[in-house]
């Protein structure tokens, strides 16, 4: 359900952000170890009740454009076909056929486009509510465990040794997340 842009975008934030933190402790690390964790937050926003709710919305809006485009498809075929079978048509008439059977296939083409934006559009606002309230939770179970730093968890890979541990919470998040929206409900 997140698009790679979000993910890139999210990991370099959170990644780049959060290996400069690791830098930012020198002397809480040397008095005692650092407590850091990690969370997979698209495994977190995809396997989240709200995550899956935003998917078969997202599948169900998909399906319906689809098939109206389909539609329209088969019925420009239709058309660009009886166009071709008429031989009835003076040399003028067919050219002005011609050229409105491409108008309106370019008009088709641009509805596909349009319908791809909107999906996205519409993903993405699904998926940046979910995560902003993912990033709430996140939050409060740091404090609650004192982590001194969360990482996305794509943002650990890069770190290539530490002698840290790197405690992963994602399915605490997600079973924590979908008790706030069930209460919600």
């Amino acid at each position: 359900m997140v698009s790679p842009f979000f993910a890139r975008r999210g990991v370099l934030a959170l990644g780049f952000g959060g290996i400069a933190l690791l830098f930012a402790f020198p002397v809480q690390a040397a008095a005692g170890d650092l407590k850091i964790a990690v969370v997979n937050m698209n495994r977190a926003i995809n396997s989240s009740e709200s995550g899956e709710r935003s998917k078969k919305i997202l599948l169900a809006s998909k399906f319906q454009k689809e098939n109206e485009l389909k539609a329209k498809e088969v019925q420009l075929r239709k058309m660009v076909e009886d166009a071709r079978g008429n031989m009835m048509l003076s040399d003028a008439a067919k050219q002005q056929k011609e050229k409105d059977l491409r108008d309106r296939e370019g008009d088709l083409r641009q509805e596909v486009q349009n319908a791809q934006r909107d999906l996205q559009e519409q993903e993405r606002k699904l998926t940046d509510s979910i995560f902003v309230e993912l990033k709430t939770v996140i939050a409060v179970l740091a404090q609650e465990r004192k982590y001194d730093l969360i990482l996305e968890q794509a943002a650990s890979q890069v770190i290539l040794y530490s002698q840290f541990k790197f405690d992963d919470i994602t399915d605490e998040v997600i079973e924590r997340y979908n008790k706030i929206q069930a209460k919600k409900s």
